[in-house]
């Protein structure tokens, strides 16, 4: 038969373990409710680290710069696209851009008169005068001509291009009278060199074309196709014009020389 009074104490053990067991799990409850951090237990390691291969923590990343945003300047300009009314659009400032300086002008150029005439090759050496323009009647007709100089000097064309300027400077004289400045300008060659001088300037230039025009008794269109020779040109050049031959009107001989150089002279 089974003593129920031997068995009351192991009753009264249980009941006991069990009401332990509740207050432990109440406990527990009330240090993970809510607003509690759970409870960490952090194990403690022995001083000496136990033998065997060490282990390294990786560095930290390096932080990246921060970039320095880029200042940009923007012109803004007022716009208006016609659906503003009046005082709704807004003005915006605009420096208005510089004015250039103009650059200073270069004066023109300034040339220079001639005064002096040297062929070495035909050994002329005249003084040259300006040759003055003068309207005369020929044959009926209303013509130009130039004074040429009564003494043995050559005549610079008035109105034709001054020394050391583009244009045609052109000089006159006479091959038989009035000192015959010219008598010997028919026995140049190709090459031969000229001298004009303004002052202590030397003009030095060289012969390119000899010409030798039927003139005298000529109908007019000649005579006008001679004198094309004599007019204005685009380029630097020196024209002789007088009779020919030596004592006859019968032609007009033509010299052209091209310049070479231009030189200072100190006497």
């Amino acid at each position: 038969m089974f003593d129920r009074s031997k068995a009351q104490p192991y009753s009264l053990l249980a009941n006991a373990l069990v009401l332990v067991g509740v207050l432990l799990m109440l406990a527990g409850a009330v240090l993970t409710g809510p607003g509690l951090e759970p409870l960490v237990v952090s194990h403690v390691y022995p001083e000496t680290a136990p033998s065997g291969p060490a282990l390294t923590q990786p560095a930290p990343p390096t932080p990246m710069p921060t970039p320095t945003p880029a200042t940009v300047s923007v012109s803004i300009l007022p716009v208006f696209d016609g659906t503003l009314e009046e005082g709704d659009a807004h003005e915006v400032p605009v420096q208005p851009s510089p004015t250039p300086t103009p650059a200073p002008e270069a004066p023109p150029p300034v040339g220079l008169p001639p005064t002096r005439v040297v062929i070495p090759s035909i050994d002329l050496d005249a003084p040259v005068v300006l040759s003055p323009f003068n309207v005369t009647e020929v044959d009926g007709t209303q013509q130009g001509t130039w004074t040429v100089p009564a003494e043995r000097a050559a005549g610079w064309h008035a109105g034709t291009a001054a020394l050391g300027l583009p244009g045609n400077t052109v000089l006159n004289g006479h091959n038989t009278t009035r000192g015959e400045v010219f008598r010997d300008l028919h026995l140049l060659e190709p090459g031969a060199r000229v001298i004009l001088y303004s002052g202590q300037k030397a003009f030095i230039y060289e012969v390119d074309q000899i010409l030798i025009l039927p003139e005298a008794g000529q109908p007019m269109e000649v005579r006008i196709a001679n004198a094309r020779y004599i007019q204005p040109t685009r380029d630097e050049r020196i024209t002789f014009i007088t009779c020919h031959p030596y004592n006859s009107l019968q032609y007009r001989l033509v010299v052209i020389a091209r310049p070479l150089m231009v030189e200072e002279v100190f006497e």
